[in-house]
């Protein structure tokens, strides 16, 4: 579904519930739009529930990016949509199973490789050799995960190919830590515009400074190396 991507055009009704609460009409027309969003998957689980087939459907939510509205126009700010940064790249993940997930909230980083993973467990296969994703439902595998890797790329991919081509970010994150390894081929050209930064390394932790404002690369070469070395075992992009 293409909710709640712009154009930002809610119902006057959802409008008007948020514009009382902020003070930027661009906010209010997000927020709207993402409650409109969201009566429409509760329409559609509720369909399925009341046809008796709620408890044989597994339903996982994921979105493509992070988002955050900017109060001051139509379109998203710095550090959310297509950058490297947090807000881009940290969204929801959500499973519903009635009777075979237990409704909770885990704060745990995961990734959208998990999914499939999750999906043939729960209806008794078993994950590929090539898969590296982790069973969702799987608490223990789950928490015991010490490194969470990703990408960033060019919002129109220039070869479908050699993905490599395509880079702009890798990334990494351990312990509240998370170095950001740019793609230099693709960050410094106009091929990249939208990608954010300058072309630097960035190390951030994440725990301490969750709005990555302050890059921490220069003083700590050592953590540096470490996350360098999990991100190229993970992907060694050339």
């Amino acid at each position: 579904p293409f909710l709640p991507h712009t154009p930002h055009t809610p119902p006057k009704r959802l409008f008007d519930k948020y514009m009382a609460k902020v003070d930027s009409p661009h906010l209010a027309r997000y927020y709207a739009m993402v409650e409109w969003f969201d009566e429409t998957v509760g329409e559609l689980v509720g369909h399925i529930d009341k046809k008796g087939l709620g408890k044989d459907t597994i339903i996982i939510y994921v979105t493509d990016n992070g988002w955050i509205q900017n109060p001051k126009g139509r379109g998203y700010d710095l550090k959310s949509k297509r950058s490297q940064y947090d807000g881009g790249t940290r969204t929801p993940i959500m499973v519903r199973w009635p009777g075979k997930v237990k409704p909770a909230t885990s704060t745990t980083p995961v990734s959208s490789i998990d999914m499939m993973p999750t999906v043939l467990k729960a209806v008794g296969l078993e994950p590929t050799k090539e898969m590296r994703g982790l069973d969702l439902l799987d608490e223990k595998a789950i928490n015991a995960r010490k490194f969470l890797y990703g990408e960033i790329f060019l919002h129109n991919a220039v070869d479908t190919h050699n993905p490599a081509k395509n880079l702009t970010f890798r990334w990494g994150i351990q312990d509240g830590w998370k170095l950001i390894l740019p793609h230099k081929e693709n960050v410094t050209t106009r091929a990249a515009k939208g990608a954010r930064g300058n072309g630097a390394i960035e190390l951030y932790h994440l725990a301490k400074d969750p709005f990555e404002t302050k890059n921490l690369a220069k003083a700590n070469a050592k953590k540096v190396t470490e996350l360098r070395e999990l991100i190229d075992d993970a992907w060694d992009a050339k």
